[in-house]
């Protein structure tokens, strides 16, 4: 197999792996629904949006770190020891600060003990969970990744079947949790054994560092849809948190279909001189291409809601088609975002950190200034703002770089005449 064709397998089954773990997730939140009510639903789909959303604060980004860190060590057969070390450290310190606030913050939302356990349970093992897929994804074991995604999605909607039929409602968040925390297991990096001893280790100089800077960087660009949910269940009744978490629950998939849509056609363009300006006409109609199929395949979503959404979720779905459709506007310039920052050089990595700072900043501050009056539009409407400064800031970059190469070559044009 091809180097490129190698590189597109890994990265399939990736996908598939995430697809299948978000299917199951889906599935959880859609029985919780139908089971045990609207309030139990959107406690549920808030404490799995905190885990996400905490993920982003070091687990995700040590993750990130491994996967790239460990692929360099595997290329030159250099020890990863002390890299597993180290991360494994950092993530077992992360695990009891997580879990720590996570109580708090449940006790809050009116959870119960067992609700408790469950929140503490599928926030330290999501993060786990992405640690060890990082790290696996490093070592370009992307079908051992695919697999223990099946099994252990299929373990947790077992489990989820058991606690159903035994009508035990506090514990409906332990077998992702439990799921989870299987795969961390299974997937741990414990260590490449062809590498050479008489090379000297991969060094871990600015490490932690590298995944603090990774943090801000994913913080920035996938948290504010996960504070979305947070924003709901902290500023209306819980009725109200319930009905937005149905449409939440079914707009995030389709934010990961975009993400991933993103992932496979950036590297088609990767290898060319001019990818990242948008004077290139191969960027351009990507980027377009790219808005406008994801404009209809969104849009026939929102068309379709007030169909779907009652058969999915018969207590809440009628009620929530105007929340689902109001969210995926916000999907939709999220993902079209995606597109042309990733298109940008790495010189310009730190002009799109900043813009999706900026981008986070507003979208927050919306969040809080109209979340007790709007209810869960409030924070719809900051997703939105804060998606759309995100969305015009690297269109911004593109056509300056575009400008520049502009410049570029009529100076060279005027050098040689």
């Amino acid at each position: 197999m091809s180097g490129r064709s190698r590189v597109a397998s890994s990265a399939l089954l990736a996908t598939i792996g995430i697809g299948v773990q978000g299917l199951a997730k889906l599935v959880v939140t859609v029985v919780v629904g139908r089971v045990f009510g609207t309030e139990t639903l959107g406690q549920t789909t808030a404490l799995l949006s905190l885990s996400v959303f905490t993920a982003l604060l070091w687990p995700n980004a040590a993750g990130n770190t491994a996967s790239r860190v460990l692929a360099i060590a595997l290329r030159g057969r250099r020890s990863d020891a002390a890299v597993n070390r180290l991360l494994g450290a950092s993530m077992a310190v992360s695990s009891v600060v997580l879990a720590a606030v996570t109580v708090p913050v449940a006790l809050a939302w009116g959870a119960s003990p067992g609700m408790v356990v469950g929140g503490v349970g599928v926030v330290v093992g999501y993060g786990l969970y992405c640690y060890a897929r990082g790290a696996q994804l490093g070592y370009d074991r992307a079908p051992r990744v695919a697999l223990w995604d099946t099994v252990t999605s299929l373990l947790a909607l077992g489990l989820l079947v058991a606690a159903c039929v035994a009508r035990l409602e506090p514990l409906v968040l332990l077998p992702l949790a439990i799921g989870y925390t299987v795969f961390a297991i299974a997937c741990w990096p414990r260590g490449d054994r062809t590498a050479d001893p008489a090379l000297p280790p991969e060094p871990v100089s600015g490490l932690l560092g590298f995944a603090a800077w990774n943090v801000l960087a994913v913080t920035t660009s996938n948290g504010l849809l996960q504070l979305t949910m947070i924003s709901a269940q902290v500023t209306a009744s819980a009725h109200d948190a319930g009905v937005y978490a149905a449409a939440f629950t079914l707009a995030t998939p389709a934010s990961m279909v975009g993400q991933a849509l993103g992932q496979v056609l950036v590297p088609a363009f990767a290898h060319r001189s001019d990818g990242g300006s948008l004077r290139s006409r191969g960027t351009l109609l990507l980027v377009g291409g790219f808005a406008v199929g994801t404009a209809v395949v969104f849009g026939l979503v929102a068309w379709l809601a007030g169909w779907f959404l009652p058969l999915v979720y018969p207590a809440e779905g009628a009620a929530a088609v105007a929340d689902l459709r109001y969210l995926m506007v916000g999907v939709w310039v999220f993902t079209v975002g995606l597109v042309p920052a990733a298109l940008l050089p790495s010189g310009r990595s730190r002009q799109v950190a900043l813009a999706s700072v900026a981008g986070f900043v507003v979208g927050v501050v919306l969040m809080a200034v109209l979340g007790p009056t709007w209810g869960v539009a409030g924070g719809s409407t900051g997703f939105l703002v804060g998606s759309a400064v995100n969305l015009v800031a690297v269109v911004v970059l593109g056509i300056r770089k575009a400008e520049a190469e502009a410049e570029a070559e009529a100076g060279q044009r005027d050098g040689l005449s």
